[in-house]
C-alpha cells in the first residue's frame, strides 16, 4: 500500500484531528476517505471511468456495427 506525508498547519491539523475522532477513525483512515470521496466527486457523471455519454455514441455512425459488448471498465494501457 502506497503511503503520503501531508504537512499542515496546526489549525488544519487540529480539525482534521477533531473530525477523524467524531467519526470514531485514525487519522490516516478519515484522510484516506475524504481523498477518496474528492477523487469520486471529481467525476461526477462518469460511469466506471468513462465520460458522460460515452455509452450513447455507440451506433452514431452510420454503416458501423454497434457494439453490444462494450466493457464496463476502461482498458488499461499498456
Amino acid at each position: 500500500m502506497a503511503q503520503i506525508s501531508l504537512y499542515m498547519d496546526d489549525t488544519a491539523m487540529a480539525a482534521l484531528r477533531a473530525d477523524a475522532e467524531q467519526r470514531g477513525t485514525s487519522i490516516s483512515s478519515y484522510a484516506r476517505e475524504m481523498l477518496e470521496r474528492r477523487h469520486e466527486t471529481e467525476r461526477n457523471g462518469w460511469t466506471n471511468g468513462w465520460p458522460p455519454g460515452y455509452f450513447d455514441l455507440f451506433g452514431s455512425i452510420p454503416d458501423f456495427p454497434a457494439s453490444t459488448d462494450a466493457p464496463p471498465e476502461p482498458i488499461e494501457a499498456w
